[in-house]
């Protein structure tokens, strides 16, 4: 009998039947599931191909439970119903990102513990700010600790114990920077605090490293532990904290200024072998601290011994004429107290050249005029008795003053006039040098685009394999492949649990016959991923498609299934604006969401399920995958295929020049240092090419106290678009060696002065001869056009030299020459690069009529042995490898299975050169 005043409906006597049978199943003409239902996201479109899905597999048993449409809980005809008891909050993580959802479930209880749905609950947060609410639960924004509670308000039930949820930082977006100091001296340091700051403006500890990035890139920097910075170069510089794939906020600015001065240098202005009676000398003095800084506004004081007319501070009037000793002094304190003072000697003849060049004057550094064709002015010295001028053989304009002028051509590079002045019977002569140039390149500033890189779409991403790294791409092909994907997604597929809530879904006598759940578990990608990027206008289009990913759950309640589903395809397709930002860091941001698909869905339910609880499950397991699992995907390729491209981007070197090189000594005294410093100038992106521009800047010791015009750069200088008929390409401008041989040339390098040059330089000299030299002006280069190779010419001077030659040059004998070399160039592998064949092509001397042809080929000889010496060292040593720029994959990547400190650049050169740079072509590779 059953009990008085209930009574068995149809549908309840049937399940009770069922279970007393359930081995041998049941059977009840009830809806089959349609398998096409698919529940879609409102922005994402199934794919036109999308058919409907086998989700189970064909050798499944019948199943047993099919409980019809309705998927609330089934209950008897009768009048009993079950007693609300208890209430139990639930979120699927107790721990999330900050911006991910995360789902509350609110279960009420009957006496014995088993869920009862259809009941209104609301869901209580403390504190109740700093998190939105959506249909199944809440996105934390605040990083902190929330207590969640559920009541049920018609009830009068409330959870006694509320879940507790903390909201973790999110991925960082934004970084700022502070310092402890703004003002300091060389050699002095300053802390450097970044802060890392999500979406909702958390402070989060990033993935990556923070970087500092200073600019203008000092020359001498060293970077400690916890980002604090020694700066020993002088200068305003602004220091900014980044991180990969994260925004900059403004920096912060650090004003270095140079210590006391530790060394002096003197130089004269002009610099002759002899002065000419009553001639003006200047006097160029510097100061710099120990790390060779300038120190500005020092106090100085000048002699001359004899006594010398003064026009002005460090300013003599040559007369009369004799040997005299100029000396300069700092007046004022000094590093470690020492005095620091200099002495130059300079010898006033009277005879002195009876012609002088005057504009422009012998040493000086002009701007090439239009045409290549100026005009050159001077002065013969007796008036009287001079008949005619030549210049370089064409006769002169002579006025009766003594001045002349004469049309000549004035090419880029060293100029070298010869001027004769004829009274008739005899003729003397003088040599007007100087140097014309199109621009002068500041030597405190960048040279931009120095260095550049172009590639075409197969450097860009040249498809699977990607071991060895053979583009870009293939960088980006091992992330959607790596472990953190995987990692990433599941985290976000936790906080959905359940999946669906376990609750009674049939009842009988008020008794709960059937329940059932679903809780996520574990999730696998069961394929190699498909990645590939294409070139756009102004950036990258990248298409990722995910194979085989697996959902794995666990059926909870009456049941205790496995469950499996598995989406064959999810592709993503994002296309991202590549550039650089104001301050010359890589830019790389999201433009638009090209495209979001999932391919079929295959269901693997093991046991007994069918009907409304299957249709349950899978549409719930549906959404998760084309919700939560989707948007998860999406956020990962947008978050780190950023992240990794400006890591990639923003790492560029040129290999061992990026580390500075030490320059062996002429004379066998202490190297000479130097850095090259570098940065980018320019990203530009077209359907056809990636063409990125390295700026450089050389600095080093400043030992050379004498005025510069600047860095001369050949004709042409500047960007240029690289071939487009080969897959990559590269230009070094020759701007840039011209910034190392001035750089050289300023620390000292070419002042042989004090000591005698090294051997292999003076090979072929006799025993006892004796070369110095003094370069008052930078050698500089210009390219040769060579569709075969490449080589260089180089112009020297003028310059002094000091000779001492047995049997010709007892006592030193000084002269003033110039000359010009050429090189070719050479690369021996893939970088090292190597001068070859240097040769001198002219060489000028500047002599009087009463030199004996035999001592003047002496001196020929002797010099142009020195000179070619000289030079082979200064390139070789200067510049011994190819300054190709290179991607250097950072060490926070190896994470992506990326080989840390590996470089991504041109592989396997050919070079040619123009007049104002080389150009290459080769592969692109690891």
């Amino acid at each position: 009998m059953h009990p008085v005043g209930r009574t068995l409906t149809g549908g309840a006597w049937k399940w009770l039947i069922c279970l007393a049978i359930l081995a041998h199943g049941c059977s009840e003409e009830t809806p089959d599931y349609d398998p096409t239902v698919r529940t879609m996201l409102p922005d994402v479109a199934p794919r036109p191909d999308a058919g409907p899905t086998d989700f189970m597999p064909r050798d499944a048993a019948p199943l047993l439970f099919d409980v019809g449409p309705d998927l609330g809980p089934q209950v008897d005809g009768a009048t009993f119903a079950p007693i609300a008891f208890d209430i139990q909050t639930r979120v699927g993580e107790r721990r999330t990102a900050s911006g991910l959802e995360n789902r509350v479930t609110c279960e009420v209880l009957d006496q014995t513990g088993e869920p009862i749905g259809g009941v209104a609950t609301v869901i209580e947060v403390r504190p109740d700010t700093g998190f939105d609410r959506t249909e199944i639960g809440l996105i934390g924004q605040r990083a902190q600790e929330y207590e969640v509670t559920c009541s049920a308000p018609g009830l009068g039930l409330r959870d006694a114990t509320p879940a507790d949820w903390t909201v973790l930082p999110g991925v960082a977006v934004r970084v700022t920077t502070r310092v402890d100091r703004e003002a300091l001296q060389a050699g002095e340091s300053v802390k450097v605090d970044c802060a890392a700051y999500d979406r909702a403006g958390n402070l989060t500890t990033p993935a990556g490293t923070f970087q500092p990035r200073i600019d203008p890139p000092p020359s001498q920097l060293e970077i400690g532990a916890d980002n604090r910075l020694t700066f020993k170069s002088a200068g305003s510089y602004d220091v900014t904290c980044t991180l990969a794939g994260a925004d900059s906020a403004p920096g912060r600015t650090v004003q270095v200024s140079p210590g006391l001065p530790a060394r002096f240098s003197l130089s004269r202005f002009p610099e002759r072998p002899v002065y000419r009676l009553g001639e003006v000398l200047s006097l160029v003095a510097v100061a710099t601290d120990r790390f060779d800084n300038p120190v500005p506004e020092v106090s100085l004081g000048y002699a001359a011994d004899p006594v010398l007319e003064g026009f002005g501070a460090g300013r003599f009037r040559l007369a009369p004429e004799g040997r005299y000793t100029v000396a300069a002094w700092v007046d004022g304190p000094t590093l470690g107290d020492i005095p620091l003072q200099a002495e130059l000697e300079v010898v006033v003849d009277a005879g002195g050249p009876g012609i002088t060049c005057d504009d422009p004057e012998t040493g000086a550094a002009i701007v090439r005029p239009a045409g290549g064709v100026g005009e050159l002015r001077g002065e013969v010295a007796d008036v009287s008795g001079v008949q005619s001028v030549t210049v370089d053989g064409r006769v002169a304009e002579l006025q009766a003053d003594g001045a002349w002028r004469s049309e000549v051509a004035m090419p880029w590079g060293l100029n070298v006039h010869e001027v004769l002045a004829s009274d008739g019977t005899d003729t003397s002569g003088t040599l007007c040098t100087f140097f014309a140039a199109d621009t002068y390149l500041p030597e405190a500033n960048f040279l931009d685009d120095a260095v550049s890189l172009r590639l075409g779409q197969g450097a860009i991403d040249d498809g699977a394999p990607d071991r060895p790294l053979g583009s870009l791409g293939d960088a980006l092909r091992r992330v959607i492949n790596s472990r953190g994907l995987r990692d990433t997604v599941h985290q976000a597929a936790l906080a959905q649990n359940p999946v669906v809530p376990n609750e009674c879904r049939v009842r009988v006598l008020g008794a709960c016959l059937f329940r059932f759940g679903v809780e996520y578990r574990d999730l696998s990608i069961g394929g190699v991923n498909a990645f590939s990027m294409r070139l756009v206008e102004g950036g990258l289009a990248l298409r990722t498609t995910i194979r085989n990913l697996t959902v794995s759950a666990q059926l909870q309640g009456t049941l205790s299934n496995n469950a499996r589903i598995t989406a064959r395809e999810i592709t993503v397709a994002l296309t991202f604006d590549v550039g650089l930002r104001p301050n010359l860091s890589p830019e790389v941001r999201l433009r638009q969401i090209d495209e979001v698909t999932v391919g079929n869905l295959d269901a693997d339910f093991s046991g007994f399920i069918s009907g409304a609880i299957l249709e349950l499950a899978f549409s719930a397991f549906e959404g998760l995958i084309r919700r939560t699992i989707v948007d998860a995907l999406r956020d990962f390729l947008t978050d780190n295929l950023n992240r990794v491209l400006s890591d990639i981007l923003g790492n560029v070197s040129l290999g061992d020049l990026s580390q500075g090189v030490e320059v062996p000594s002429l004379t066998g005294g202490e190297p000479t240092p130097l850095t090259v410093v570098l940065s980018l100038s320019h990203l530009g992106l077209t359907p056809d090419r990636m063409l990125l521009g390295v700026r450089t800047k050389v600095d080093g010791p400043n030992r050379i106290a004498d005025r510069s015009p600047g860095v001369p750069l050949p004709p042409g200088t500047g960007r240029v678009e690289l071939p487009g008929d080969r897959n990559l390409g590269g230009a070094v401008q020759l701007g840039l060696l011209n910034q190392i041989l001035h750089r050289l040339w300023r620390a000292g390098y070419f002042e042989a002065e004090g000591g005698g040059l090294v051997a292999g330089i003076t090979d072929g000299l006799p025993e006892g001869a004796e070369v110095r030299l003094r370069l008052p002006r930078a050698p500089a280069v210009i390219g040769e056009p060579n569709e075969q190779g490449a080589a260089v010419r180089v112009f020297v001077g003028p310059f002094v030299a000091t000779v001492v030659y047995p049997g010709f040059f007892v006592e030193p004998f000084r002269v003033e020459l110039s000359a010009e070399v050429r090189a070719e160039v050479r690369l021996d592998g893939e970088r090292a690069l190597s001068f070859e064949a240097v040769t001198v092509e002219a060489l000028h001397l500047s002599l009087n009529d009463g030199t004996p042809a035999q001592a003047r080929q002496v001196l020929e000889n002797a010099l142009g042995r020195v000179v070619r010496g000289v030079i082979d060292r200064a390139l070789n040593d200067g510049l011994p490898t190819l300054p190709l720029p290179e991607f250097v994959l950072p060490a926070d990547l190896a994470r992506f299975d990326l080989p840390a400190g590996a470089g991504l650049g041109l592989r396997r050169p050919r070079l040619f050169s123009d007049e104002a740079r080389w150009r290459l072509d080769g592969d692109f590779g690891e």
